[in-house]
């Protein structure tokens, strides 16, 4: 057993964040199941969305946000993030995060830093460190994390189940409520699970692009933390959002990457494989449009003339902005024998972002006792049915703080026996040659049957394909000793399974969920969270 004050699971920036906040009341313990880099912020390219700007104003992000969300946002929620977007901002600079500024003999003061425009905003309010924003903000967290003295860090460290009362039946006469003590965590190098034992949890897994075949996320991003809290009994709220990137690279071997919407943002226009532009038809902000708006407009015109890929072309950006501010997106091009500055950038549309998540509050609390969540896990209000671009990385970051300075972290709490792992038999290697390969299955039924576009009939069909592979894929974990790829099946399948009943609840088109069965939105029924 490994007893800390605070466990943190995932390590990006809400993790980080809360790690750095969290240590100033007791030791924390940092998990990551692979090394700290390996998550969705280190990828982030676009920015963070700030009000920062003498022409911009917080009651402008806040229509923009709620505009952005198909009206389903909470207006207090967004709020309360938009207001606290400059402090937080300056908290990354004072940790050593190196902002892009106007001119670059400026110093990186928050009035000199450079802004962009970005899909859906009004306004420039998007800081931002060249295309690789994302990197620099987990450069500066982690070497704050490393210095600190009260933060231990665990790599290679896969958490399996939230420690609640369901694994401690003496319990349930007395506690009413689900309370979390910790979790137990698989140690990928040694094959041991271990307790690490906690008075408040922090789940800041990211994502779960990972089950769809199309996906701008890393490999780590297979829903665990969505998972694990469903298993342990946390609401789970909005699963139907599912927010497709409407440029990611496109590539006949699979080795996608995002296009950042900054490059949007700067003038690069989408276009049909013939130089003609499409999305003039569709928004009245054309190739600026809402996430949602671009990515139906994109499939739509590819089903239409039967094309694997469109084009975004920034030719028209001057070269020293495309050097200077796009270096990342120019380089990883230029491996793929394009040259943006000369000829266009073949994209397609790619999962991108969770609008849905764990149901909690703008200060990260969830259902269960002592468990928080923040960033892309967690589902405040903020995004509502759609997220405005770069309000991912803000949300993140003002939560998991807001988390990280909570009252409830002072409290003493009291454990009770918490019992060791139980290691079932041994791993039988033929079964799970069988069932191995329901892993690229559901990334297949997910990408075809419940992607930007989805029907009644095909989700039913993949609701039903989803439980047979469930039931496969858990009665080989409840008889198995524990394997990282066993738990990640698992909680895959768990998290397709959240999507599809989600989007069978919404019987209307809203956002990111457009279902040809219910096209129009129904504010009168539906003007409400999908909560499972």
């Amino acid at each position: 057993m490994k007893k800390f004050d605070f466990l943190v699971i995932g390590s990006g920036i809400s993790g980080l964040t809360f790690a750095l906040q969290a240590s100033k009341f007791g030791e924390v313990a940092i998990i990551t199941k692979k090394k700290l880099f390996d998550c969705n912020t280190d990828l982030a390219q676009g920015g963070i969305a700030a009000v920062l700007d003498r022409h911009d104003s917080i009651d402008a992000h806040i229509k923009d946000t709620y505009k952005a969300g198909s009206e389903l946002g909470k207006k207090k929620v967004i709020r309360t993030i938009v207001e606290q977007g400059s402090d937080l901002i300056q908290f990354l600079i004072d940790i050593g995060t190196k902002f892009t500024t106007d001119n670059k003999n400026l110093d990186r003061s928050i009035e000199n830093l450079s802004l962009t425009r970005e899909g859906g905003h009004t306004q420039k309010r998007v800081v931002y460190a060249a295309d690789s924003t994302g990197h620099e903000i987990m450069f500066a967290l982690v070497q704050a994390c490393r210095k600190n003295s009260s933060i231990e860090i665990f790599e290679d460290h896969l958490a399996i189940d939230l420690i609640t009362q369901h694994h401690i039946p003496q319990t349930e006469n007395f506690i009413t409520r689900i309370t979390c003590w910790g979790a137990y965590v698989l140690d990928e190098i040694t094959g041991e699970v271990n307790i690490f034992q906690a008075k408040k949890t922090m789940l800041a897994t990211g994502g779960a692009g990972q089950v769809y075949a199309n996906s701008t996320n890393p490999e780590v991003a297979t829903g665990d933390g969505f998972a694990i809290a469903k298993l342990a009994g946390s609401r789970i709220a909005n699963m139907e959002f599912v927010q497709f990137h409407p440029t990611a690279f496109y590539d006949t071997e699979g080795d996608s990457f995002l296009v950042s919407e900054a490059l949007r943002g700067e003038g690069a226009v989408l276009r049909l494989p013939d130089g003609s532009t499409f999305m003039e038809k569709y928004h009245k902000q054309g190739s600026l449009a809402p996430r949602d708006v671009v990515s139906r407009a994109e499939e739509f015109e590819m089903r239409k003339r039967n094309l694997k890929y469109l084009l975004l072309d920034a030719t028209k950006i001057p070269k020293e902005k495309l050097n200077s501010h796009f270096p990342f997106i120019k380089k990883r091009c230029a491996e793929k024998g394009i040259d943006i500055t000369k000829e266009p950038i073949p994209i397609v549309p790619a999962a991108h972002y969770f609008c849905g998540g764990i149901l909690t509050t703008e200060d990260g609390c969830t259902d269960i006792k002592n468990l928080f969540a923040a960033g892309e896990v967690a589902c405040t209000g903020l995004h509502g049915a759609n997220r405005l671009a770069s309000n991912s990385l803000l949300e993140s970051l003002v939560v998991a703080y807001r988390a990280g300075n909570h009252s409830s972290l002072k409290n003493e709490i009291e454990f009770p026996e918490i019992p060791e792992w139980r290691i079932i038999g041994d791993f039988n290697e033929n079964e799970w040659i069988v069932i191995a390969n329901n892993r690229e299955i559901i990334q297949k039924i997910m990408q075809g049957y419940v992607g930007i576009s989805r029907s009644k009939r095909l989700l039913k069909y993949a609701d039903s394909r989803i439980w047979n592979i469930y039931m496969e894929i858990n009665n080989f974990y409840q008889h198995n000793p524990v394997r990282k790829e066993v738990i990640e099946t698992r909680n895959m399948v768990i998290v397709a399974g959240l999507i599809i009943r989600s989007a069978l609840i919404r019987k209307e088109s809203r956002g990111l969920h457009y279902i040809i069965d219910y096209p129009d939105k129904d504010d009168k029924n539906f003007k409400k969270d999908t909560i499972i």
